[in-house]
């Protein structure tokens, strides 16, 4: 296979594209700074007002969604309709939800202070924020993937820094565009470039968010960690779906080939292994592969169910792990080869897939499903859940309350009962993962500890000093002692002696100043 430099190359018919110029350490250190400037302004506006901002930036990318989902359909070789349909049409919704996430998110709250112990005080907690976030995007959905991250970053009120996968420049120059021409000058800046470039945002920004590879995730990780910056990290994916003897057949294939296929399986969220009982295993496979083998791949001029892989390594990683498995004993019952003059793939699924098996136990990536035969659901949630990943997981059956008990006992962030994956376009659910999928947490309210640090802020308007200050007398041993009573289960007895301690300690107190 002849190699491209990433992003140079429709993958659907491998024409040339126009090379897009890395950025260099300078020029990313100017982008934040820049950034950081803008950014002071813009924190001083009220949350309103960012909010109609986000309304103007989302109208600003629908008026230029044929255009822009031509330059996305060049860069992943997707279908336009593909493209629009996977990245665009929920946009208006998710600035709506976002907006209401962020009210609640950014809402000051109000500090409990007993009036006994802290008399005269009030105080508030806000959320403050960080400055300037760094958001480290992957290819496989080069606009959506910014979502999550440059909502909630710029309703903060922070300043951005958007960094595109090098696979997929143009897409994300062409959003920092939109958001030069809506949004304060310089408060979303732009670089492009490899993992050095990556490395220089982290370098720079205030916080970062990452989404790639685990080996990535780690290296950004590990430099935030020497400069004491937060991350949010999502990584890999490898989902399961177990399928129950009971489930809806017609419907549970169509679903799972659905959420294995969505993206041509590049997708964190993508149906990778597919654990069914083995009762109706042969009913299942035959249904799956009917289904998968229906689907065609763009080849760059025709309607297509899917598009190609987007780069020539991540195709070298889909025939390896299809042809170990075929090794292994892995029949394919669906597809199994390339097609097309691009990087495209068919449709395939694989039956008696086993543990040892690459596609069983790595992230494929790919237009790939494995499905393994178990015993009964027991087995396939052990086996399920025996993965080094954890992001989304579902089990597929007509008994709603068995499959809610067994989809909350599988090693996920996300789970589903007869259903996968759509949790990625809620603006107001927690799209996180386990283990080696990451820590980090997209959307939601439970998203904004990597947006903002908390402030909070005490007024101490009283008119006497405090009972336990200064000096250490006889009168505060009382006062400390009465304390402990109190805790203890005291009653009227102890609060009025209490009081009357406070009194004469605040008398004693006045004393050292005279």
């Amino acid at each position: 296979m002849t190699a491209h430099a990433p992003g140079s190359i429709n993958p659907a018919d491998l024409k040339a594209l126009e090379p897009v110029k890395a950025s260099t350490p300078d020029e990313v250190r100017a982008a934040v700074a820049t950034a950081r400037t803008a950014q002071a302004n813009w924190v001083a506006l009220p949350l309103a007002t960012r909010a109609d901002a986000m309304r103007a930036l989302g109208q600003a990318v629908l008026a230029k969604a044929d255009e822009l989902a031509k330059v996305m359909s060049m860069e992943t070789g997707r279908s336009v309709v593909e493209c629009k349909a996977s990245e665009l049409t929920s946009l208006v919704p998710y600035i709506e939800t976002a907006i209401v996430v962020a009210k609640e998110a950014l809402a000051p709250s109000k500090v409990r202070l007993s009036m006994l112990d802290f008399p005269g005080k009030k105080g508030v907690t806000e959320a403050v924020p960080r400055g300037v976030i760094g958001i480290i995007a992957p290819w496989n959905y080069p606009l959506g993937n910014f979502w999550k991250s440059l909502f909630p970053a710029l309703l903060s009120g922070n300043g951005v820094v958007l960094k595109p996968s090098e696979h997929t420049p143009r897409t994300g120059a062409f959003l920092a565009g939109l958001c030069a021409e809506v949004m304060p000058k310089g408060l979303v800046g732009l670089v492009q470039g490899a993992g050095e470039v990556g490395q220089a945002l982290v370098d720079t920004a205030d916080a970062i968010v990452f989404t790639g590879s685990v080996p990535s995730g780690k290296r950004v990780a590990a430099r935030a960690a020497e400069r004491l910056i937060p991350t949010s990290l999502e990584l890999g994916g490898k989902d399961a779906a177990l399928v129950l003897a009971d489930c809806d057949l017609d419907r549970t294939a169509i679903g799972v080939a659905q959420w294995a296929m969505h993206n041509c399986g590049q997708n964190c969220a993508a149906i990778e292994r597919v654990y069914v009982e083995e009762a109706i295993a042969d009913r299942f496979v035959a249904t799956l592969s009917k289904v998968v083998s229906k689907l065609r791949v763009s080849t760059g001029d025709n309607e297509s169910d899917l598009g190609p892989l987007q780069n020539a390594a991540q195709l070298a990683i889909v025939e390896k792990h299809v042809e170990q498995a075929k090794a292994k004993g892995a029949k394919v019952t669906a597809g199994g080869a390339r097609v097309g003059p691009g990087l495209g793939f068919q449709a395939t699924v694989l039956d008696h897939c086993s543990d040892d098996m690459d596609v069983v136990r790595d992230e494929t990536f790919g237009p790939v499903i494995a499905v393994v035969r178990v015993k009964d659901a027991e087995d396939g949630l052990k086996r399920a859940n025996d993965s080094r990943y954890g992001l989304n997981g579902s089990v597929w059956t007509t008994n709603i309350e068995r499959g809610a008990a067994l989809v909350r006992r599988m090693e996920v962030g996300v789970g589903y009962v007869n259903n996968h994956g759509f949790a990625g376009i809620l603006a107001d659910v927690p799209w996180t993962g386990v283990k080696e999928t990451g820590p980090g947490v997209a959307a939601s309210t439970h998203s904004y500890g990597v947006f903002t640090r908390p402030r909070t802020v005490i007024i101490d308007s009283g008119k006497q000093p405090d009972a336990w200050w200064i000096p250490a007398n006889a009168e505060l041993t009382q006062f400390v002692d009465a304390l402990i009573a109190r805790g203890r289960g005291g009653g009227l007895g102890v609060l009025l002696k209490l009081g009357g301690l406070v009194k004469k300690r605040a008398a004693a107190i006045r004393e050292l100043a005279r």
